[in-house]
C-alpha cells in the first residue's frame, strides 16, 4: 500500500494534538511551513517527516521556549545545535526546580513557625528550652520606639544581599544587661540558614540551655522584670538578652509577640540550681 504523500490541517491536528490555530500560528511566523498548500483553495497540507519538527516545537514549548527562539532553532535546522539548545534549557529547568524547591522550604518553614508561635504565645511561665547553635547576621540598633526595628532590618537586607546570604525566618533584639540590670538594645539581628565562622556582622549563638519567656505588648515591662527576679534569684550570670520575634499573628502590629532568650552558661551558675 502507498504511503500517503500529504495531511491536511485538520488531519495533523488530531493526529498531533495540536490545535488548528497553533498550526496556522507556526506557518504564519515561520516555524512549520506546509509542504504543499493549494493554490485554489489555500489548504495547508504537511508529509509525515514534518511530524517530527510538530514534536520539537511541542517539547520546546513545554521548556517555555519563546516563538523567536523557535524561529532561530528551524531558520537554520541542525541537531548538534537543537542539542545545545535543550542543553541550555535543561540547566534553566535544573535552576527553576532549585527555586520552587526554596519556594516550598520558606513555605513550610514560615507554616512551621506559626504553628508554634501560636503554640507558645499564651505561656507566660519563665521555660528553659535548649536551641542548636545558630549563626546570625547582625547590624547595630539603638532605639526604644515600637516597630523601629522594620528600619533597622532593611538595612540588614542591605548586607544580607551584599553577601548573598541565605537567611532563617528567626529574627530580633539583642540586648545588653547591664550590672544594675538595665537593658539596652544593641543589635538586630536575622538568623542565617547555613553554618558559618563569626566575622564582621556575622556572630554565632551557642548551643544550649536558654531561659525562656514570652511576652506581648501589654505585659512587656512585667515580664522583663520577672525575669530579671528570677536570674537574680537564681545566681544566673548573664549579660545579654536574645529578644526572637514571634508570628502568631502577621497582620496586627498593634499586639506583636516575643520571646525572651538568655543563654544559661552552666560554668558561671549556681550548682544549686539544675
Amino acid at each position: 500500500m502507498k504511503e500517503r504523500e500529504y495531511y491536511s490541517i485538520g488531519e495533523v491536528s488530531k493526529i498531533k494534538d495540536v490545535t488548528i490555530k497553533a498550526l496556522r500560528y507556526y506557518h504564519k511566523v515561520g516555524i512549520l511551513i506546509p509542504k504543499y498548500i493549494d493554490e485554489e483553495t489555500g489548504y495547508r497540507y504537511y508529509s509525515i517527516d514534518q511530524f517530527v519538527h510538530i514534536d520539537i516545537i511541542k517539547g520546546c514549548r513545554t521548556l517555555g521556549t519563546s516563538i523567536l527562539e523557535l524561529q532561530d532553532i528551524f531558520k537554520d535546522p541542525n541537531t548538534e545545535k537543537l542539542l545545545k539548545f535543550l542543553e541550555i534549557k535543561k540547566k534553566e529547568a535544573e535552576e527553576k526546580i532549585k527555586l520552587m524547591n526554596e519556594i516550598i522550604s520558606n513555605i513550610n518553614i514560615l507554616s512551621e513557625s506559626i504553628k508554634i508561635s501560636k503554640e507558645i504565645v499564651d505561656n507566660d511561665e519563665i521555660v528553659i528550652k535548649h536551641f542548636n547553635k545558630r549563626c546570625i547576621v547582625f547590624a547595630p540598633f539603638k532605639s526604644s520606639k515600637e516597630l523601629e526595628e522594620l528600619i533597622y532590618y532593611s538595612k540588614l537586607d542591605k548586607i544580607i544581599k551584599e553577601n548573598n546570604m541565605e537567611i532563617t525566618l528567626e529574627r530580633g533584639i539583642i540586648y545588653d544587661i547591664s550590672s544594675r540590670g538595665e537593658i539596652k538594645s544593641q543589635f538586630a539581628f536575622v538568623g542565617l540558614k547555613d553554618e558559618v565562622e563569626e566575622e564582621q556582622n556575622i556572630r554565632v549563638l551557642p548551643e544550649g540551655d536558654y531561659l525562656t519567656l514570652v511576652y506581648n505588648k501589654e505585659n512587656q515591662l512585667k515580664c522583663r522584670e520577672n525575669l530579671m527576679k528570677y536570674i537574680e534569684k537564681n545566681n544566673i550570670n548573664t549579660n545579654e538578652l536574645i529578644e526572637v520575634e514571634l508570628y502568631h499573628d502577621l497582620f496586627n502590629t498593634d499586639n506583636y509577640s516575643c520571646q525572651i532568650q538568655i543563654y544559661i552558661d552552666k560554668n558561671h551558675i549556681h550548682p544549686n540550681y539544675f
